[in-house]
């Protein structure tokens, strides 16, 4: 009689044990591309830029950050960081712009691009940190991304 017991404890076990285990899909990328930078002053210490960025959610359901901070390079030399606090949601499958403002750090390049601007394109590289909150866990999201940008945009 002690078989039959045994063997519906086993089995009790093994679906405690078996049923927490799911399969997971893991999440689709969230890309950030630089949509448009323009200059927007500064004094002789500090220089600042207003950079558009695109937020693309290639996920099937709805993402929240609390923030992020995005370092830009151009022609692979350090330009400057954005520090981005505003939350935002990004829809499944959709895009978003957003505006912020980088402070550039390397003003010497950003002159002797000014100076070659209406030769067209230099290549960018953006990389991001975005965060979020899941209950009490925080999360980061690491993305980065290259493309080019066209310096006409540079009119100031």
């Amino acid at each position: 009689m002690k078989s039959p017991r045994f063997l519906l404890v086993l089995l009790g076990l093994g679906a405690l044990v078996f049923g927490g285990c799911q399969s997971r899909s893991e999440l689709g990328e969230i890309t950030v591309s630089v949509v448009d930078l323009r200059p927007t002053g500064g004094t002789l210490f500090e220089s600042q830029a207003n950079l558009t960025l695109r937020f693309v959610n290639e996920n099937i359901v709805p993402l929240g950050y609390t923030g992020a901070t995005h370092k830009l390079y151009l022609n692979g030399s350090y330009i400057g960081k954005a520090v981005d606090n505003q939350p935002m949601g990004l829809a499944p499958t959709s895009t978003t712009t957003r505006d912020v403002t980088l402070l550039v750090e390397n003003l010497a390049l950003i002159r002797q691009l000014m100076a070659i601007r209406n030769e067209g394109m230099v290549t960018y590289r953006l990389e991001s940190l975005i965060f979020s909150k899941q209950g009490d866990e925080k999360l980061q999201n690491k993305t980065e991304t290259t493309g080019t940008l066209d310096l006409q945009g540079l009119t100031q």
